[in-house]
């Protein structure tokens, strides 16, 4: 006699949604440009969402600096869908909060 097993998919688990804000267009130009909610302080799985999000509506980001402070790991290079983003510190001259990011335009964004 044969033994049926049924088996059931588990469904796939999301990819947790990109926590970004950008200042809207046209706003009064302040310090900072947005406010960026990453889950981790690790940037080889945080980086990547927030380049390929900003790499559709901005422009290529190549560049990112942090306070090291709040970033126990700041890789010098950081693999993102398709190219490198270098990575850099600066302990005394950058918020701790504060990120800033670059762009192949070139463009910079601060984000919080």
């Amino acid at each position: 006699m044969a033994t049926r097993v049924t088996v059931t998919a588990t469904p796939p688990i999301p990819e947790p949604q990109l926590r970004l804000s950008l200042t809207p267009d046209g706003a009064t130009a302040g310090r900072l440009d947005g406010a960026w909610w990453p889950p981790s302080h690790d940037l080889f799985t945080e980086l990547p969402s927030l380049a390929a999000e900003l790499d559709e509506q901005w422009s290529r980001v190549t560049r990112v600096a942090l306070n090291p402070n709040h970033w126990p790991v700041i890789p010098h290079l950081i693999p993102v869908a398709g190219h490198v983003v270098h990575g850099g510190s600066f302990s005394q001259e950058q918020d701790p909060n504060e990120i800033m990011v670059c762009s192949f335009a070139p463009l910079r964004l601060d984000l919080w």
